[in-house]
């Protein structure tokens, strides 16, 4: 009889951790949040396991906090049922943006074929991309000295998607952060008219180093 006893309050104790450790998380809201950000919400919330990210580009998700969250799964504040599932982009379009497209393009760069100067609102460079999607050819710009992440974002606002970019120093060294480069030579030259379908060739070293 002690026996019975005591295996019913075994089982009794096994179902209340049970339960405990059935408790899900509480969906944080990290849209329009880095991704750095929302992974450490995700935790703070008591969601320890990895997320699901999706998008990322050709090379994945190098650095989280280059990249926005602009969609989740499940919406915040619903149950944590199931693995998050987080859609990331460069930047967001419509997000946080009270001003609307006006304001985006007093916000646009010029043309001039000048040094890049670093761009950090991505609205206004992805509404700048929008109005050049249609655009056959453009003006290639300076870019000897820019970042090669500035350059590469600078490029794609007018239009241009098809690029290469080779280590100047002959190592073939591979860029995984494109923000810790900078652009020592460019094909084609600034001021010339290229098309939308010409591949530009950009040759980079690390920001440390001198340009050969």
């Amino acid at each position: 009889m002690k026996l019975l006893v005591r295996c019913v309050g075994c089982l009794a104790l096994f179902a209340a951790l049970a339960a405990c450790s059935g408790e899900d998380a509480v969906m944080p809201d990290v849209t329009a949040q880095r991704l750095d950000i929302a992974l450490s919400d995700l935790e703070r919330a008591g969601y320890g396991d990895e997320p699901e990210v999706l998008g990322g580009g050709m090379f994945g998700v190098v650095d989280q906090s280059n990249w926005t969250v602009c969609d989740q799964a499940p919406a915040p504040g619903e149950a944590v049922t199931n693995t998050p599932r987080l859609t990331v982009e460069r930047s967001c379009d419509g997000l946080d943006d009270p001003e609307g497209e006006d304001a985006q393009a007093a916000e646009e760069p010029s043309e001039e074929s000048s040094p890049v100067q670093p761009v950090r609102k991505p609205k206004a460079k992805r509404a700048r991309s929008n109005q050049r999607a249609s655009s056959e050819t453009f003006v290639m710009p300076f870019l000897v000295g820019a970042n090669l992440q500035d350059a590469q974002d600078h490029l794609q606002s007018l239009g241009s998607f098809l690029l290469t970019q080779n280590d100047a120093t002959g190592q073939e060294r591979f860029q995984m952060l494109d923000s810790g480069w900078k652009v020592c030579a460019q094909i084609p030259a600034a001021g010339t008219k290229v098309d939308v379908a010409r591949m530009v060739d950009l040759r980079v070293v690390k920001l440390s180093e001198p340009c050969p």
